[in-house]
């Protein structure tokens, strides 16, 4: 792995890299990587913070609504945070540099390195959130999507490299921000009524799932089997691998939109909150 030799998490390029001779550099360096740890976590505390405020807020004004319908809605709350702050720093990143693309493997920025921390800091909280609420056994295609995410990432932040790889792997966001929408108006029961409004998201949602999901997953795969010449045998295994778990979660939740929604011929099924999630239902008892 020497690959990974010459790099640690702080650093962005080779030429940035500070001498381990330089007892100022050695002490920017650890301050950086300090930063960005307390950056990390602080995500994750913020995120935990909004979650005990939606629930607050939800159950004050819906107090019909059973703690598990609060709960589920409040989640929702947190991921769509997640889901349109990602996307804003993806679109702008993408939108406003070419290089992202050109050079997916070599090509790096100091900003970038945030907005991976931040998607970290949520993966982090909705991990933790999962075990608190007994639902990490019932979780488990989450927790193999979140575990992938953050060591890939560590190690893109960790090398410096792969960093366009990692930003058009987060167009996901993008449709995951309809997604959330969807799933939080089913919940408040308005998706029963049919309206315009909401049958322009659902169409929204299932355009997105291609466009944002598929598409950039699909090219991933091509850039790291055909493409990719400087990717190391090891990262690229890991990174294929990956690539291939999420085309199989894109899948599931693809054919789980169309039979819930109504596509293709199906018909739109009505849902309960323990059934809302496309992925399947989680274990939470009732109140």
């Amino acid at each position: 792995f020497h690959w990974m030799s010459s790099r640690k998490w702080g650093i962005v390029t080779a030429n940035d890299t500070p001498s381990s001779t330089d007892p100022v550099s050695s002490h920017v360096q650890s301050d950086t990587v300090m930063f960005r740890l307390f950056f990390l976590f602080g995500v994750s505390v913020v995120l935990r913070l909004e979650y005990l405020l939606a629930a607050a807020i939800v159950r004050a004004k819906a107090r019909e609504w059973s703690e598990n319908k609060i709960r589920i809605f409040s989640a929702r709350v947190i991921s769509l945070t997640h889901a349109t702050l990602s996307s804003i720093g993806c679109l702008c990143s993408l939108l406003s540099d070419s290089e992202y693309v050109k050079e997916p493997y070599d090509y790096s920025t100091y900003s970038a390195q945030y907005i991976f921390l931040f998607s970290m800091g949520y993966f982090i909280y909705d991990m933790t959130d999962m075990y608190i609420h007994g639902e990490a056994p019932y979780s488990k295609e989450y927790f193999i999507h979140h575990s992938l995410v953050l060591t890939a990432f560590s190690i893109i932040l960790y090398t410096g490299k792969l960093f366009g790889f990692a930003m058009i792997g987060l167009l996901v966001e993008v449709q995951t921000i309809f997604l959330h929408l969807r799933t939080m108006i089913r919940l408040t029961g308005y998706a029963k009524k049919r309206s315009p409004a909401y049958n322009a998201l659902i169409n929204a949602n299932m355009v997105c799932l291609f466009l944002f999901r598929h598409v950039p997953v699909t090219y991933l795969l091509y850039v790291m089997l055909y493409k990719d010449e400087n990717c190391p045998l090891p990262l690229r295994a890991f990174l294929t691998c990956g690539l291939a778990f999420l085309t199989y979660h894109n899948t599931h939740l693809t054919i789980s939109m169309v039979k819930a929604d109504g596509f293709f011929g199906y018909e739109m099924q009505s849902l309960d909150e323990d059934h809302v999630d496309p992925l399947g239902p989680v274990k939470v008892k009732k109140s």
